[in-house]
């Protein structure tokens, strides 16, 4: 009964993940784990399967998005300088 009624969702719910994140695959990955939060609650709980669900996805796009921040601002491998125009290095000779 869920897995019918978060499907009717699905088309809703892509939208607000794709509209928050700008990438279809990371809104599908968020949909996959509002799904399976969904599927761990239990349902004479929910009021209203549609509000839950979009906030799910709300609060887990939200998690993404400030994790990805925080990936951005901290980056972890080494930096490279900027690449320099060719054009005056003689290229056929020995690096050595």
């Amino acid at each position: 009964m869920i897995h019918q009624q978060f499907e009717t969702l699905r088309p809703k719910l892509f939208g607000v993940a794709y509209r928050m994140l700008g990438s279809a695959s990371d809104a599908e990955d968020v949909l996959q784990d509002a799904y399976l939060r969904l599927l761990a609650t239990d349902p004479e709980t929910l009021r209203s399967l549609e509000a839950f669900a979009s906030t799910v996805v709300t609060r887990l796009c939200l998690d993404r998005l400030k994790s990805a921040k925080s990936k951005r601002e901290v980056y972890p491998g080494i930096w490279l300088p900027e690449p320099v125009p060719s054009d005056h290095l003689d290229l056929e000779a020995d690096p050595s």
